[in-house]
């Protein structure tokens, strides 16, 4: 599909490429990034590693594992057409669920008082989907595996080194060219999706707890 949903033409399934592409899709899929940034929040937001990480395990189920889920299930019934969402007019409503699957996590997390990294991601992930979701039906269809990426990226670079920052030339490159060369985005896409990504990163970094 290209940006505007319309049918293009699919590489073979059996072209070891495209084999690659859809693996390397699966690896870096948003819902993988989105779980890891819970789970990074957590781990590196309490005292205690195990109970951090039990604490990125809970919002994460909110955060990713819920919408993915929920994805699934349309795809059983023919409501989408693929798990990666990859029609623009079919992305509405999964933003909608993926909005209100993250604020439940929210909830959640205030009423139990989670650390606090996790009750600061939790709100901007909020405001990267209103953002991404925004300018996919107004204008582009932005990456959400580039703009997962690179807030993982970013978040870790911010949570645990600026070396982390080095993963952004290492391994966007793959991602782009997992989505490029199943022709699920085009250049511009994968681009808007990063930047969007990290302006909305370095934007939060400001109000960032540095503990737990």
């Amino acid at each position: 599909m290209t940006g505007n949903g319309t049918n293009i033409r699919i590489p073979a399934a059996g072209d070891p490429a495209t084999r690659a592409a859809r693996i390397l899709s699966d690896v870096f899929a948003p819902a993988v990034s989105v779980f890891l940034i819970c789970v990074l929040c957590g781990v590196t937001g309490h005292p205690h590693t195990w109970v951090g990480l039990g604490w990125g395990i809970l919002i994460g189920s909110f955060c990713a594992v819920i919408p993915t889920a929920t994805i699934h299930v349309a795809v059983r019934r023919e409501q989408l057409t693929d798990r990666h969402v990859t029609r623009r007019d079919q992305r509405w409503w999964v933003f909608l669920v993926c909005v209100a699957s993250v604020l439940g996590g929210m909830a959640t997390a205030v009423l139990l008082d989670a650390p606090r990294p996790l009750l600061w991601i939790l709100p901007t992930m909020v405001v990267g989907l209103v953002l991404a979701g925004g300018v996919t039906l107004l204008g582009p269809k932005v990456s959400m595996h580039a703009f997962c990426f690179t807030s993982l990226v970013v978040l870790a670079a911010m949570r645990l080194s600026p070396w982390w920052l080095l993963a952004l030339p290492t391994l966007l490159p793959v991602v782009a060219f997992a989505r490029l060369k199943l022709k699920h985005h085009t250049r511009l896409e994968l681009a808007l999706g990063s930047g969007l990504a990290a302006a909305v990163m370095l934007g939060a970094s400001a109000y960032m707890p540095t503990a737990g």
